[in-house]
């Protein structure tokens, strides 16, 4: 969560921190000038957004909205609802698993990604580290700009990337490099004392399987392939007061009929917190990642 929240609350800002939902292609709807990638902000609509509680009980809510961004590329409104129902599935002291399931119907007439994005933070030792599990030969893609190798390690089976809130960066993992079809994960993991650690995870069976289904364009590049995991770290170019980094799902997209869209997704959010071994050994088993390259 943002260390500054309350004042983000009273001022109805968005970098509020926690898991949210966005739609992409982030040019399209989070730049006032697409074509350059210029002035980006986030729409109010998306976030904070418009959410009331309506069912809730000991391991489960559901939440009905409203959600409206402004298409500056197809000068276009968005407007739609949508409900996020939200399960506990598993629950203890050292282990933590949610079930989320999106839905959004709206009017608009092209297609969106369902976006989940979990900011994480720093930690103790002001540093961690994004795991992705991926098959052999993967391609990360370079999103912002090139990530110095120092940041980025590209392993036989994951691609790891560094957190640190110090140089803005992001990672992209295009469907066609995950090791199954419409299958995703992302982790996180991070020290957050001196002898506890932590990972966080997004895995979902709801991932694009082609790039046709990833509508998010790189900034660096647009003709570049696109992603369907992605991971972001903040820097003081960006955000001066807070320090950051985020683990993000690019969800399959909307249908689209008539100016009408609709989408139905699910993930899952997974949290452990414990000594390093045995985070890791959480890590190993969910990731499928045998042995991690940790920052």
């Amino acid at each position: 969560m943002n260390p500054r929240i309350e004042e983000e609350l009273r001022e109805g800002g968005w970098n509020v921190g926690g898991l949210r939902l966005w739609v992409s292609p982030e040019q399209n709807f989070f730049y006032k000038n697409p074509e350059r990638f210029e002035d980006w902000f986030c729409p109010q609509g998306l976030d904070p957004g418009s959410y009331r509680i309506v069912e809730a009980s000991s391991d489960r809510v559901t939440l009905e909205g409203e959600i409206a961004a402004f298409d500056y590329l197809a000068n276009e409104e968005l407007k739609g609802s949508v409900r996020r129902e939200i399960w506990l599935l598993e629950g203890g002291a050292r282990q933590l698993r949610l079930r989320i399931r999106d839905r959004i119907l709206g009017e608009y007439h092209s297609r969106v990604n369902p976006w989940a994005l979990a900011q994480v933070p720093m930690g103790y030792a002001g540093v961690g580290t994004v795991l992705a599990p991926v098959r052999r030969g993967a391609e990360p893609i370079h999103y912002f700009g090139e990530i110095p190798r120092d940041r980025l390690k590209v392993s036989a089976n994951h691609v790891s990337f560094r957190i640190d809130g110090n140089f803005v960066a992001k990672l992209g993992i295009k469907p066609e490099d995950l090791r199954e079809p419409g299958f995703g994960s992302i982790g996180y993991v991070y020290r957050i004392g001196k002898r506890l650690w932590s990972a966080l995870i997004l895995r979902t069976s709801n991932i694009p399987l082609t790039q046709e289904e990833c509508l998010d364009v790189p900034k660096q590049d647009p003709s570049l392939p696109r992603a369907a995991l992605q991971s972001y770290n903040s820097g003081p170019e960006a955000f001066k007061e807070v320090r950051f980094g985020e683990i993000e799902l690019q969800l399959t997209p909307a249908e689209n009929v008539s100016g009408k869209i609709f989408a139905s997704v699910e993930y899952d959010f997974i949290a452990m917190i414990g000594a390093r071994n045995d985070v890791l050994k959480g890590v190993r088993r969910i990731l499928g990642i045998a042995k991690p390259k940790l920052y």
